[in-house]
């Protein structure tokens, strides 16, 4: 396993494997490529398992909702990670396969000349490999096995892995259909000269659809589609998460924690919290519903005071309005401060993301080396960021 750590793996699970896991990442590199590198030809084709591993990263961070279905499990090498990723969501792997190889129903037209293959394998032999927990196995002639899924099933990622035509146009017409807005559906063989079906299968179906393939550099040339989502002003999965970042508990600006709604003007983020620098500081207010009323902000923050005795005074500005004046002093300096927007400042545009750009002025800025202070830093300090939250 050794071997294959840092093969081609993206930098999010290497060298920067620390900060993947501060964001809350959920794959455990090298442990999870275990069952698909137990293949041996597996070994050589690390780009597929590592687009499995980014595609459920992707779904997390989306926060799609959906169970994982594969079609075409064969020894369940890929579904080891399917398997492990639902267990660690609290979805549903849904696992699909006759389990006995070709149906020779399915070898004609295009495939009439491939051989019976692909019967090595058992629902007892995957079991034993991957385990059976948030598993549903389902063994049998698709589409006929279809009726064991249940009818309101939705899958934000599906995996089509059956080589044949028929039973490839089937998974299409089934799963399509299922996928949440957003969700994957990951095709083998597309475009590795040695399944025609699979490759006609797909072009046909997707003739008449929004959506396009995606080639993937992996040996059997896989393709990648994502179901078409219809815009929605407030609801897509960026607006939604960074308006988290804004909710009624406090969110902290260490560690980068906020990062997605700092704009021109911060440094970068410290381990207590984030300074804004130069002459002007943006942050981006996002909402996730049409406000009612006025949007009240919290901030923890505090100010670089340019001497002891010398008021630190910041404007607020949105749409080059001025809303509020806050006033830092050496007495009243870290603190709670509110801040109150009021809903006309939301962009009118139908096609403008519902968020609100908030620009901090101050008086003055100059560094701590301007000043001549001991270990001067260049940095144009002013507002020292903790933590926000939304009020109310």
């Amino acid at each position: 396993m050794r071997a294959h750590l840092g093969a081609n793996m993206p930098q999010r699970y290497l060298v920067n494997q620390a900060r993947y896991a501060a964001r809350g990442g959920l794959l455990r590199l090298p442990e999870d490529m275990r069952i698909f590198i137990s293949r041996e030809s597996n070994r050589a084709d690390m780009a597929r398992f590592y687009f499995f591993c980014v595609a459920f990263d992707q779904i997390v961070k989306e926060g799609l909702q959906g169970d994982f279905a594969e079609l075409g499990v064969f020894k369940g090498f890929t579904a080891g990670i399917i398997a492990t990723m639902a267990r660690r969501t609290g979805s549903t792997a849904y696992l699909l396969d006759t389990f006995a190889g070709f149906n020779d129903a399915d070898r004609t037209g295009v495939d009439a000349t491939v051989p019976a293959g692909f019967h090595e394998t058992s629902v007892e032999a995957v079991r034993n490999l991957i385990g059976d927990q948030n598993v549903k196995f389902v063994p049998g002639y698709f589409p006929a096995t279809a009726s064991q899924l249940p009818p309101d099933a939705a899958f934000s990622l599906v995996h089509l892995d059956c080589d044949l035509y028929a039973p490839m146009a089937a998974g299409l017409a089934y799963f399509y259909p299922r996928l949440v807005p957003g969700g994957f559906l990951i095709v083998h063989d597309y475009s590795s000269l040695h399944w025609p079906g699979a490759e006609k299968a797909v072009d046909e179906f997707f003739a008449t659809r929004p959506e396009a393939v995606v080639p993937l550099p992996d040996s059997a040339g896989s393709v990648v589609i994502r179901k078409s989502r219809t815009p929605a002003r407030y609801s897509n999965w960026y607006v939604r998460r960074n308006a988290s970042l804004f909710g009624a508990e406090w969110t902290p600006a260490a560690h980068g924690s906020l990062s997605a709604l700092l704009g021109d003007g911060w440094s970068r983020p410290e381990p207590w919290g984030v300074w804004s620098i130069n002459e002007a500081h943006e942050i981006f207010v996002f909402l996730d519903a049409p406000p009612v009323r006025d949007i009240v902000l919290e901030f923890d923050v505090g100010a670089f005071l340019l001497t002891p005795n010398t008021p630190r005074e910041y404007g607020i500005f949105v749409d080059g309005q001025i809303i509020q004046d806050w006033v830092f002093t050496a007495e009243d300096n870290r603190s709670i401060r509110t801040l109150r927007i009021p809903p006309s400042c939301l962009p009118a545009g139908d096609d403008d993301l519902p968020v609100i750009r908030v620009t901090f002025l101050p008086t003055a800025v100059i560094s701590t080396a301007e000043l001549q202070l001991r270990g001067g830093d260049m940095r144009r300090m002013g507002l020292a960021l903790h933590r926000v939250r939304r009020a109310g």
